[in-house]
């Protein structure tokens, strides 16, 4: 069997996909393809054409690299989200890079990297050497302070407006992801989206690709277990085995959101006592960074509400999670105490009812 590489990024306007050897250096075939409007359309096709040009196929595949940004959010998500998809149903470890670091990596001397921001704005770091000094950040090219750097690479329209010469490395590449992973060694860390800033809009999921629910079952555990280390590092995040005994408990109630096979979010609830009326409280809900803004979060509660019908509802919040403070809030749940201390790091969590429901 051959031992290759996926490369994907969707940073840039540029929808790019490659294939990659086991030495970490043979670009075997790279699809690229400049279109700042069609990235869910052509990252699949191209994903495709790199493996068959490579003359592989998916089962060829040991590791995936995805540019996690900076980057326009619609865009950015729709590699990260297929990246993440590839490696859960292949069972393959998926590195993010900074996508900049995938341009600046491969250069000698101090460079300046910039990318398109819209707003009239630019991503930019520098470098030296192919490794990163300052930034990622995002700011009005004039305001960029390229420092020494003696080059600039990136994108086209914005390279111009710096009195520097221009190298020729315009997005990120095959190559360039690859060199960009600092630790091929260790388990790879969580997919964090580099947005640098809010969206523009938080447009519908659907928009790009259409993310569905329903039950978690106990082959997703490992992947719930991922994203509670993303989201809850700090908070004592609940391990496979714990979502494996709570999946299978005749009285708990456990959602997924997904996006294909991709488990993108998850929600679990309890019922509470052995006879009617009865009490519910709500175990956990996530939903994966890459995908947060898009009301999957408001789906997957409104789910475990359903299955309450009704009944009295209770739950813990950090008291400082004011996102799902006010998700909360709008679908009637009021503060009933505060419980001091109630996670490892040492922070407070806010309890919370919300009562029947006529």
């Amino acid at each position: 069997m051959t031992e290759v590489i996926l490369t994907i990024d969707t940073a840039t306007p540029a929808v790019t996909a490659g294939i990659v050897a086991a030495d970490r250096r043979t670009v075997l075939a790279e699809r690229v393809t400049p279109d700042a409007r069609a990235h869910a359309e052509r990252l699949t096709p191209n994903v495709l054409g790199a493996l068959a040009d490579a003359g592989v196929s998916m089962a060829d595949l040991t590791a995936v690299v995805v540019g996690c940004g900076p980057g326009p959010f619609t865009g950015l998500r729709v590699g990260m989200a297929s990246a993440a998809a590839y490696g859960h149903a292949l069972g393959i470890p998926v590195y993010g890079v900074c996508s900049l670091d995938a341009i600046g990596v491969r250069t000698t001397g101090p460079v300046l990297v910039v990318t398109d921001a819209r707003r009239r704005e630019v991503y930019w770091a520098r470098y030296r050497d192919g490794a990163r000094v300052a930034g990622p950040a995002v700011c009005a090219p004039a305001d960029v302070d390229p420092a020494d750097a003696v080059a600039v690479a990136g994108s086209p329209a914005h390279t111009e407006l710096f009195d520097l010469p221009v190298l020729d490395i315009t997005y990120p590449t095959p190559a360039g992801l690859v060199a960009a992973v600092r630790d091929w060694n260790g388990a790879p860390e969580s997919l964090v989206p580099l947005y640098l800033r809010r969206p523009d809009a938080k447009p519908p999921a659907t928009a790009a690709v259409p993310v569905t629910l329903g039950a978690l079952i106990d082959s997703d555990a490992e992947r719930c277990a991922e994203l509670e280390a993303q989201l809850f590092g700090d908070d004592d995040p609940w391990p496979a085995e714990a979502f494996s005994r709570a999946i299978a408990a005749g009285d708990n109630h456990y959602v997924a959101a997904r996006i294909g096979d991709a488990v993108v979010g998850y929600g679990g609830i309890a019922r509470l006592g052995r006879t009617a009326p009865f009490e519910y409280e709500v175990h956990t809900i996530g939903v994966d960074k890459a995908h947060q803004g898009c009301g999957i979060g408001r789906r997957l509660l409104t789910d475990l509400l359903d299955y309450a019908d009704g009944g009295v509802v209770y739950l813990e919040v950090r008291t400082d999670n004011a996102a799902a403070i006010a998700l909360y809030r709008d679908v009637g749940f009021v503060e009933t105490g505060v419980r001091k201390r109630y996670y490892r790091n040492g922070a407070d969590a806010y309890t919370m009812r919300r009562e029947a429901q006529s």
